[in-house]
C-alpha cells in the first residue's frame, strides 16, 4: 500500500533519496544511481528511468518524462501509462490523453481508480458528460469507499442538476457507511424539493436505518421527506403508508420531543380532510396514521389526535382499534375544561359555504348570516313562532313600542338601532339596503326575510333581537333556518283555539329538531276568554309540557296596554333566555355546530333533490317535447287548413263573378243592336258599335259588377281574419299550455296579423283598376265582318239599300257568338285577382311564420336541456362520490371538533 502510494503521489522517486544528504538533487541522486546500475551484471534501470520521469513531472518537463516513461516494461508499465497520460493531460493533449487512459489494463484496484478519477475530470473538461456519468458509476461500483470518489460523485450530480442519482447516492452512501452526514446530505434535498419524485417506499431503509443511528435526525428526516409530498395528492397517500409502516418499528420515549413529525401529522390531517380525496383514497392509511399521530403525541398534547380518532372511528365504524380508541377517550376525558373558540367553528363552516359554491350547491349568505349572529354574544335571539291564527306578529308589533311595518309573508328580524329606522333584506346572495316603498314592495316578491333596526326600548333593554319566523308554509323552511340562531323560543297560542292542527304539526317539527333550546308559550288574545282565564292557563301550561316539560306559558292580550303588561313581559323574556343562569358562549358553540351539522345534512340532501329534480325535469320536458313535436305536426296541417279554407272562399267569390261575366258580357254586346236604326251610317256603323259595346262593358264592370265584387270580397276578408283570429286564439291557448308545463313564460305563438292589412291594402287597390283595355269587337278581320263592313261602304250611300243594312247588323248583333270577347275581357279583368289569390298560400304561411320559428326554437332548446340535465344526471351517477365523500369528511371534522369541545380544549393552534 505504502508503495502504491508513492506511484499515485509520483513519488517514488524518494526510494532512491534515503541515504542520502537532504540537500542532494534528485536528478543528481538518480544519475549516480543511474551510473551505479550500470556497472551491475545484469543491470537493471526500469526502476531509476520510472524515478527519473515522476521528477521531470513535477519539473513540468513532461516530454522528458514521457520518453523516460515509454521505455518501462515491467511491473511499473501500467503506473507508466498512467503516468504519460498524465503528462499528455497537463499538456493540454486530452485526446491522447484520453487515449492513453483508456489502454491501460491492470487489476490493482487503486491504479483503476486513479485513472477513473482521471478520466472522469477528463470528460467533464472535454464536455463528454455521458462517459462521465458511466466513469463516476463505474467507480462507485468497484470502491466507493475510495477517496473522494462519493464526494465527487455527489458534487457532478449537483452541478448536472441530476437530483435523481444526487438522492439515490445520498441513500445509497446513507445506508452502506452510516455516516450521518448522509442522512443530513439527503435532508437537506428533501428540504429543497429534490425527493418528491421517488416513490416514498424507497426511503423506508434510510428512515429505518436513521432511526437506529440518531433519532433527532430521523425525526428531521421525516418532516424533511414529509413536506416533498405534501403538494402532491397521490404521493402524498403512498408517503403516508409508508409513515405507518415506519411509525409501527418506532418507540415513543418518556419526555421524547416529537413536535415538527406532529405538524406534519396535523397538517396532514387536515389537508386530507379538505382536500379533493374520495374516502376510498383515505380509508386504507387514516386509520394507522390517527393511530401513529396518537402514539407520539403522549408527551404532547394529545387532545386534538385523540379527538381525530374518535370522530374517524364514528363515521367510519370500528376502522380503528379498540385500544386505540379507548385510549383516545380517556385522553378526551382527562383533558382540561375550556371553551371552544368560535373563529374557529366559523372558518370550518365558512369552507363549506366555498365548497359547497364550487360544486354547484351553494349553501347561500343566509346560513353564514345566522353563524356570524351567533358570534356576537352581546345580544340574544328570541325567535317567535306561531300559527296563522295566534296574532304572533300583532303581539310582536305591540311590545317593540313602534308601528313598523309587517313583511306579510316573510321572517323578520328586529334588533335595536339607536337613530331612525333601517331596513334591509338578507337573501342568500348577500344584503341589500332598502332605500325606498318601492324596494320593500319588490322585495316582498322574493325569497328573502327583513332585518328592521328600530329604536325600540324594549329590545334595548333586554338586548334582544326578535326573528318573527313564518310559519305558514307548510315545509316551515324558515322556522328550521333560524332555529339554530335562537336563544330561546317562544310560541304563541291563540287563547281562543290553542294547540290546533297547525300549532301541532309546527310543535312536532320543533321536537323533531332535537338541539335544546328554551322553549316558552305566550297564550295570546287573553281578551277572547273573559272567563275561566285560570283554567285555561293552567290547562295549556299542561298541554305545553307535553311537548316541552320546563315551558311556562304567558297570557296576554295585544289588544291591552302595552304598559299594563309590560313587567309581566319583561319578567317573562329573562325566563325565556336565561342569559345569568347558563353559559352563553358553550350555548352559541353548541348552536354553531348544529347549524354546520344542519348545513351537512342541506348537502346530502340537496344533492338527492337535485338528482330527483333532474329525473323529474327530464321527464317532464321529455313529454313536453312530444308534445311539441305533435303540435308542430298539429300546426302544419292547421295551416294547410286555413290556406285551403281562406283560398277556397276566394276563389268560389271570384267564380261567382267570373261566372255572372260570362253571361252578362255576350248579353251586353247582343243588346248593342238596339243601337242600329236605317238612319245610321253604315259606312261608320262597325266602328261606332264597337265604341259603344267597349263603353257598355265598362259601365257594367265599374258601375255594376266592381262594387258587388268589392263587398264580395270585404265579406271574404271578415271571414278571413276571422279563421286567423281563431287560430291566434288557439295558438294563445297552447302557449298557455306549454309555459304552465314549463312553469315559464317561454312560448309565445304570435301570428302576424300584418297579412290581413296587406289583403284589405290590395283589394282597395285593385277595386280602383277595374277599367280594362278596349276589346276589338267589330273591327277584327273576320268574314261577316267583313262583307258587312264593305257592304256598308258601298250600299250604304243609296237610301234603298238602308233597310237591307239594318237588318243584317242587326242579325249579326245578335245571332253573333261572343265567347271569345268575353274570354278576353274575363281575363284581363281577373288578371290582377288570380295573382292575388296565387299569393294567398305564401300569405297564410307568413301567418303563421312565426309561431313555426317558435316552435323550431322551442324545440331546439328542450332538446338542448333534455341533453344537458341527461349529461349532468350521468355524471352525477357514475361519480356520486365526488360530491357525497367530501361532505363525510366534513363530518368527520365536525366531529373532532364537537370531541374537543366535550372536552373543553381550547387550544393554541388553529385547528381549523
Amino acid at each position: 500500500m505504502t508503495e502504491e502510494k508513492l506511484l499515485m503521489e509520483k513519488s517514488f522517486y524518494e526510494t532512491f533519496l534515503v541515504d542520502h544528504d537532504v540537500a542532494s538533487h534528485p536528478i543528481d541522486v538518480l544519475g549516480q544511481a543511474f551510473v551505479e546500475e550500470q556497472q551491475n551484471e545484469p543491470y537493471d534501470l526500469t526502476f531509476i528511468r520510472f524515478a527519473q520521469g515522476e521528477v521531470y513531472f513535477h519539473s513540468k518537463d513532461y516530454e522528458a518524462a514521457i520518453f523516460k516513461w515509454e521505455s518501462i516494461m515491467n511491473d511499473l508499465e501500467p503506473w507508466a501509462k498512467k503516468n504519460i497520460a498524465d503528462s499528455y493531460y497537463e499538456l493540454g493533449m486530452l485526446s491522447s490523453a484520453e487515449d492513453a487512459y483508456t489502454a491501460i489494463q491492470t487489476e490493482s484496484t487503486i491504479l483503476t481508480m486513479e485513472v477513473s478519477l482521471q478520466l472522469f475530470s477528463l470528460y467533464i473538461e472535454r464536455n463528454k458528460l455521458k462517459s462521465a456519468y458511466r466513469i463516476i458509476e463505474k467507480a462507485l461500483s468497484i470502491d466507493p469507499d475510495y477517496p473522494n470518489v462519493s464526494a465527487l460523485a455527489r458534487t457532478f450530480y449537483e452541478e448536472q442538476g441530476d437530483w435523481k442519482k444526487a438522492v439515490e447516492l445520498a441513500v445509497q452512501e446513507a445506508l452502506r457507511t452510516g455516516d450521518l452526514s448522509w442522512f443530513e446530505v439527503l435532508k437537506g434535498y428533501a428540504e429543497e424539493g429534490h425527493t418528491g419524485s421517488f416513490a416514498p417506499n424507497d426511503f423506508y431503509d434510510v428512515l429505518i436505518s436513521g432511526y437506529e443511528r440518531d433519532r433527532r435526525q430521523f425525526k428531521e428526516l421525516v418532516s424533511a421527506l414529509w413536506m416533498s409530498y405534501r403538494s402532491q395528492s397521490t404521493g402524498h397517500i403512498e408517503w403516508m403508508q409508508t409513515v405507518n409502516t415506519v411509525f409501527e418499528y418506532v418507540e415513543v420515549l418518556p419526555n421524547e420531543p416529537w413536535q415538527d413529525v406532529l405538524t406534519q401529522f396535523e397538517e396532514a390531517y387536515l389537508g386530507f380532510l379538505e382536500g379533493d380525496h374520495l374516502v376510498k383514497e383515505l380509508e386504507n392509511f387514516m386509520p394507522g396514521m390517527l393511530t401513529n399521530w396518537l402514539k407520539v403525541s403522549r408527551n404532547h398534547d394529545p387532545l386534538f389526535p385523540a379527538a381525530a380518532v374518535l370522530a374517524w372511528n364514528d363515521v367510519f365504524s370500528y376502522s380503528i382499534d379498540q385500544e386505540v380508541t379507548e385510549e383516545a377517550e380517556e385522553v378526551v376525558m382527562e383533558s382540561d375544561k375550556h371553551q371552544a373558540r368560535f373563529e374557529e367553528i366559523l372558518l370550518f363552516l365558512n369552507k363549506i359555504i366555498v365548497w359547497s359554491e364550487r360544486n354547484d350547491s351553494p349553501v347561500g349568505y343566509k346560513t353564514q348570516w345566522i353563524a356570524e349572529q351567533l358570534l356576537d354574544l352581546g345580544e340574544q335571539h328570541l325567535v317567535v313562532a306561531g300559527s296563522g291564527s295566534s296574532g304572533k306578529s300583532s303581539f310582536v308589533q305591540s311590545v317593540l313600542g313602534e308601528s313598523v311595518g309587517e313583511a306579510e309573508g316573510s321572517t323578520v328580524i328586529y334588533r335595536y338601532h339607536n337613530e331612525q329606522v333601517e331596513v334591509q333584506e338578507i337573501h342568500d346572495k348577500g344584503i341589500h339596503k332598502v332605500e325606498s316603498i318601492a324596494d320593500f314592495e319588490e322585495l316582498m316578491q322574493r325569497e328573502a326575510f327583513i332585518e328592521y333596526r328600530i329604536p325600540s326600548e324594549f329590545l334595548k333593554e333586554n338586548r334582544t333581537a326578535i326573528i318573527d319566523v313564518r310559519t305558514g308554509q307548510k315545509d316551515l323552511d324558515d322556522l328550521t333556518s333560524f332555529y339554530p340562531a335562537a336563544d330561546g323560543l317562544l310560541y304563541v297560542l291563540n287563547a281562543d283555539a290553542p294547540f290546533n292542527a297547525e300549532d301541532r304539526h309546527i310543535l312536532r317539527k320543533l321536537s323533531d329538531i332535537g338541539q335544546p333550546v328554551n322553549v316558552h308559550f305566550l297564550l295570546n288574545k287573553m281578551d277572547k276568554v273573559s272567563d275561566h282565564t285560570e283554567e285555561i292557563i293552567e290547562s295549556t301550561r299542561n298541554k305545553a309540557r307535553e311537548w316541552f316539560p320546563d315551558a311556562e306559558v304567558l297570557p296576554y292580550s295585544s289588544l291591552e296596554a302595552v304598559h299594563l303588561q309590560r313587567r309581566d313581559v319583561d319578567m317573562f323574556m329573562n325566563e325565556l333566555l336565561g342569559a345569568k343562569e347558563r353559559n352563553l358562549k358553550a350555548d352559541r358553540a353548541e348552536k354553531l355546530f348544529y347549524l354546520v351539522r344542519k348545513t351537512l345534512r342541506d348537502l346530502y340532501s340537496k344533492r338527492k333533490t337535485r338528482e330527483n329534480d333532474l329525473k323529474e325535469t327530464i321527464a317532464k320536458n321529455e313529454d313536453i317535447l312530444s308534445r311539441l313535436n305533435g303540435f308542430e305536426h298539429y300546426l302544419g296541417d292547421m295551416q294547410a287548413e286555413k290556406v285551403s279554407v281562406i283560398k277556397d272562399s276566394f276563389h268560389e267569390k271570384k267564380e261567382a263573378m267570373k261566372k255572372e261575366i260570362t253571361e252578362r258580357v255576350p248579353a251586353i254586346l247582343s243588346g248593342c243592336s238596339e243601337l242600329i236604326s236605317e238612319e245610321s251610317d253604315f259606312r261608320q256603323i262597325h266602328m261606332e258599335l264597337n265604341e259603344a259595346m267597349n263603353k257598355r262593358i265598362q259601365e257594367y264592370i265599374q258601375g255594376d259588377l266592381m262594387p258587388r265584387y268589392v263587398a264580395s270580397l270585404e265579406e271574404w276578408l271578415a271571414f278571413s281574419k276571422h279563421e286567423l283570429q281563431d287560430s291566434q286564439v288557439y295558438l294563445e291557448e297552447m302557449s298557455e299550455t306549454f309555459n304552465t308545463l314549463f312553469g315559464k313564460d317561454k312560448v309565445v305563438l304570435q301570428c302576424d296579423f300584418q297579412v290581413i292589412d296587406d289583403w284589405r291594402r290590395d283589394v282597395n287597390r285593385m277595386g280602383t283598376r277595374a277599367q280594362i283595355d278596349k276589346e276589338n269587337i267589330l273591327l277584327r278581320f273576320k268574314p261577316a265582318q267583313f262583307l258587312l263592313k264593305s257592304a256598308g261602304k258601298l250600299l250604304g250611300v243609296l237610301p234603298q239599300n238602308k233597310s237591307l243594312l239594318h237588318n243584317q247588323y242587326k242579325r249579326y248583333l245578335e245571332n253573333e257568338d261572343y265567347q271569345d270577347i268575353t274570354a278576353s275581357v274575363v281575363d284581363k279583368f281577373f288578371l290582377q285577382f288570380d295573382l292575388f289569390e296565387k299569393s294567398l298560400q305564401q300569405d297564410v304561411h307568413s301567418f303563421f311564420a312565426e309561431p313555426f320559428n317558435q316552435l323550431k326554437v322551442t324545440i331546439s332548446d328542450t332538446e338542448r336541456d333534455i341533453a344537458a340535465d341527461e349529461e349532468s344526471l350521468k355524471k352525477m351517477k357514475a361519480n356520486p362520490e365526488r360530491y357525497f365523500d367530501p361532505i363525510t369528511l366534513f363530518e368527520v371534522k365536525l366531529l373532532q371538533h364537537e370531541y374537543m369541545v366535550k372536552a373543553g380544549f381550547e387550544g393554541s393552534r388553529n385547528y381549523s
